[in-house]
């Protein structure tokens, strides 16, 4: 469908949908229909809200607690490991060129018996990878 206009909050023709959704209102927006004989008058809302995690905050690990199974950890396998190498990436494990470390669940190398291959806290480092 094809935007015909936006109203945001409190502009000429978003009065009624703000007394009725208030703070929650984002915009109005009219559409026309794809056969251009029906235009839809639509609103955005705000449902949810909550604050937003962004990449460059550092993962603390808490030493007072046992790891937790389902964290993020970043795993060396040195190059000439080819069949180690397929083996973690078939376990979901995703390269991080920036680390030059495999990333994986701590729960999957844990269960693989890789576990001696992990590195605490360079998980820190592996900013391209999107977990």
């Amino acid at each position: 469908m094809e935007i015909i206009k936006t109203i945001k909050p409190g502009d000429d023709g978003s009065k009624r949908y703000h007394d009725k959704y208030g703070e929650q209102l984002c915009a109005v927006r009219y559409r026309r229909s794809p056969c251009k004989k029906t235009v839809y008058t639509t609103v955005e809302i705000i449902v949810a809200q909550r604050e937003a995690y962004q990449k460059n905050q550092s993962k603390r690990i808490d030493t007072t607690h046992p790891p937790h199974t389902s964290e993020w950890v970043a795993v060396k396998v040195a190059y000439d490991e080819a069949e180690l190498r397929a083996a973690v990436r078939r376990m979901g494990g995703r390269w991080s060129n920036r680390a030059k470390a495999w990333v994986v669940k701590r729960s999957m190398a844990t269960r693989r018996n890789i576990s001696h291959r992990i590195v605490e806290g360079l998980i820190d480092e592996c900013l391209d990878i999107d977990i």
